[in-house]
């Protein structure tokens, strides 16, 4: 960051394992930076205990008159939900960015499910599209938090990769705003049996008491709260994607498939369906391709995407019933 960017006044390295420190100053070493101390401060505390000093603008050995960070981001060895309380107190409370990653994936994706509403205040719900869930869940609890200290997020991009969630969010701190974002959080209720799943706002008494699709009941469960609107944002997706263009990575083609795969999600409904699993049930051999089915898919008038959460899966506000019917009719 520090050398591709040269807006940076200033940047705070940290981390308690004094390994993981050792490791910080080699690399600044490295790259021709461990001579630029007014720019780079590197500490070893706790990450609660850096924030607040940075909330009260009094770091140790750093002058008093320092401004609140633009950007925090926070990378942990698991959940990230310790460090979240004081992170928003020291970020700058309007157009402050938030970046956080999550590699707790058995949590929140309701391998553990106590864990997940003891760490997230949600429940979890471990199905076909569970780390979708994941990610929404993390987006609640940020969100939560930021309501406590008078803030609220704007969720801008939200990926899953290999082990983690990450998530980057902006800072708003208008009262009419933040109150409108309680739209935002709600439930989504998942059929056992034939796979039908709703998502609802805010209130949970709304839950179905049998499935709408197969009539059956006892058999619905339920996940949150979480939040169900939108996870990106098509504006700042489109600008990474441009200056992904600009730039000379060695994994330039993989972020690029990631960018166009997310900006396809934006204004798809909530979950999704793999293929590879309905036509298993359906005892379907071969596999339809993929842009066949969504060119059957939106000819018939309904929304259709890919998915970064799953490859083998697709987004559509098609019911699960016609999209089998489709899957039957293009067996090949």
């Amino acid at each position: 960051m520090l050398k591709e960017c040269k807006n940076i006044e200033k940047i705070y390295i940290n981390d308690v394992n004094p390994v993981a420190v050792d490791i910080i100053k080699e690399n600044l070493t490295l790259n021709n930076l461990n001579n630029q101390p007014l720019r780079v401060v590197v500490s070893r505390k706790d990450a609660n205990l850096l924030f607040v000093e940075l909330a009260q603008k009094k770091p140790s050995n750093i002058e008093n008159h320092i401004k609140k960070p633009n950007i925090i981001s926070i990378d942990p060895f698991g959940t990230p939900n310790l460090y979240i309380d004081t992170a928003f107190k020291a970020l700058l409370p309007e157009n402050g960015l938030l970046c956080v990653t999550a590699t707790d994936t058995a949590v929140l994706f309701g391998v553990r499910p106590k864990t997940c509403i003891r760490k997230y205040m949600s429940k979890p719900l471990h199905t076909e599209y569970c780390k979708e869930i994941g990610a929404r869940i993390l987006i609640y609890f940020l969100s939560r938090i930021a309501n406590i200290n008078k803030l609220g997020i704007i969720p801008l991009l939200t990926f899953y990769n290999s082990h983690f969630i990450r998530v980057f969010c902006l800072t708003l701190k208008n009262k009419a705003k933040i109150s409108q974002f309680f739209q935002d959080y709600g439930y989504i209720f998942h059929c056992n049996n034939c796979g039908y799943r709703l998502s609802i706002q805010n209130n949970i008494f709304n839950m179905p008491e049998k499935c709408p699709n197969c009539k059956e009941k006892d058999i619905i469960e339920f996940s949150g709260p979480l939040w169900v609107n939108e996870i990106h944002n098509e504006i700042f997706i489109e600008e990474l994607i441009r200056l992904n263009e600009k730039l000379n990575y060695r994994n330039k083609k993989r972020i690029d498939k990631l960018l166009n795969l997310i900006k396809e999600e934006i204004n798809m409904p909530l979950s999704y369906y793999n293929i590879h699993k309905l036509s298993k049930n359906l005892k379907i051999s071969n596999i339809p391709d993929f842009k066949r089915i969504l060119h059957h898919i939106r000819e018939r008038g309904y929304q259709a995407s890919r998915t970064h959460f799953d490859f083998s899966s697709i987004k559509t506000d098609m019911n699960i019933e016609m999209i089998k019917k489709i899957l039957l009719e293009n067996e090949s």
